[in-house]
Order: C-alpha cells, then sequence, then structure tokens
C-alpha cells in the first residue's frame, strides 16, 4: 500500500500557519527579521516531519520588506523523479512584511508514495528517464531581502 504524498494544500497550511504566528502582524525589523527567519525554517521543518510521510525536507524561506519597492524574482529548477518527488512555492504577506517560502520533497522510499499530480507545463523530460520540474515562479515588489533565504533540510 502507498502512502500519500504531500500536497499542496498541507504545505500552505502549515507555512501559512507558521508565518502567521511567528510574524503576524509586527512591523519589518532587520534584526528580527534574521531572527524570524530561522525560526520559520526550523517550524516550517518540524511541521513538515510531523505528517511523518516518506520524504527528506529542504525548507528555503526568504523574508523581506514590503512597500520599499524593492522587486524579487525567485525560481528554482530540479532534476529527480517526478512520480513521488516534488517542489512548493507560497508566499506570504503581511503590511510590513513578504516571505516566499520553497519547500523541496524528495522521497525516501518511492515505491512508498503514491506519484505526484503534476501539471503539463511543470514538466520536461530529460530523454534518459529522468525529469526536470521547475517549480512556480514568485515575483514580488517589496524591499530589504534578509539573509538570502535560510535552509533547513531534515
Amino acid at each position: 500500500m502507498s502512502l500519500q504524498c504531500l500536497t499542496q494544500e498541507e504545505v500552505n497550511t502549515i507555512c501559512k500557519d507558521v508565518l502567521e504566528n511567528l510574524i503576524g502582524a509586527s512591523t519589518y525589523q532587520h534584526t528580527e527579521a534574521v531572527k524570524w527567519n530561522q525560526s520559520v525554517v526550523e517550524k516550517i521543518t518540524a511541521r513538515l516531519v510531523q505528517l511523518q510521510k516518506p520524504y527528506k525536507y529542504c525548507v528555503c524561506v526568504i523574508l523581506m520588506q514590503t512597500g520599499s519597492g524593492a522587486g524579487l524574482s525567485v525560481a528554482s529548477m530540479c532534476f529527480w523523479d517526478r512520480r513521488c518527488d516534488n517542489s512548493f512555492v507560497v508566499r506570504w504577506e503581511s503590511k510590513a512584511v513578504t516571505a516566499v517560502c520553497n519547500i523541496f520533497a524528495i522521497a525516501v522510499d518511492s515505491g512508498a508514495v503514491s506519484p505526484v499530480p503534476m501539471m503539463d507545463n511543470d514538466v520536461a523530460t530529460d530523454g534518459e528517464g529522468g525529469t526536470v520540474a521547475a517549480s512556480a515562479t514568485a515575483t514580488t515588489n517589496g524591499g530589504d531581502i534578509v539573509g538570502g533565504g535560510k535552509s533547513e533540510c531534515e
């Protein structure tokens, strides 16, 4: 019996809950944002692990000040088995802070995970059985980018 794959809905809920609880309506302060960033990646990773799905996770978060006019474009590309591996992008915004979360879920045992549904425009094959999958690109006009993103892999 195969286990259910990680869904966009689960990832959205986890990321938005963590960001709302840790940052919420706080005003942007660079020194606080550095602390928030570390806490956000740790808490998102812990919540994903609590789902007890057969994945290794990499969580990358970029925090920036909202409303200062600076732009941000985030993109990622992965080479993996699209039947069981996946990536997710979640954007969260308050009046003072914009967050872009990139979550990578790599199956530990591809036989234990149900196939991941993908849209046609998300996938390109390499001609040798591998798949190159591009995650969604998040673009925003904001401000101060904190730490270039932090990573937490479990």
